[in-house]
């Protein structure tokens, strides 16, 4: 007797949990989004391709946005690449340096089509380091694909989340 009343309980224990997920409704009303390329101001090559393609891979991966033309967006998304900076981290004894960091800074601004006051506007920075050996362009384009994935979870984050 004590078993099937157990057994007839892990069920409705079960389904009374439910479902809950950690990501966020996005803003009210939008559920379709047009990406842009973004500008790029800066004299950094491809770079532009590369932040605007992980910025669509992410969103479509996320799910929470669907990804449409601009014509059937509930909301366009533009950004600039403002600038792309290095900067040295860390330093031998003899004072060579042996770490780097890139950063990548982008203005964003999400618009309803046909409207002119943005539902969001910003400024975000991603940051990546890379190991300084000698100098190779390899080497600071790890960096680059870096920074460009921490901007780019920032932005899907701030798309995603409630606010």
């Amino acid at each position: 007797m004590k078993n099937t009343f157990i057994i007839l309980l892990c069920p409705l224990i079960l389904t009374g949990c439910g479902v809950y997920t950690f990501s966020g409704h996005g803003i009210a009303g939008i559920e379709t989004i047009a990406v842009e390329p973004f500008d790029n101001l800066t004299a950094e090559f491809g770079i532009r391709d590369d932040l605007t393609d992980e910025l669509i891979d992410k969103l479509l991966n996320s799910r929470t946005l669907t990804i449409a033309g601009q014509a059937n967006a509930d909301a366009i998304l533009r950004g600039k690449i403002v600038s792309v900076t290095d900067r040295p981290l860390t330093f031998k004894e003899t004072e060579e340096v042996t770490e780097n960091q890139v950063t990548i800074t982008v203005e964003v601004v999400l618009i309803k089509p046909g409207k002119s006051e943005p539902l969001w506007e910003g400024r975000l920075i991603g940051e990546g380091n890379y190991h300084y050996r000698t100098g190779s362009p390899e080497e600071r384009e790890e960096g680059i694909e870096k920074a460009i994935e921490r901007l780019v979870q920032d932005l899907v984050n701030r798309l995603t989340s409630d606010w």
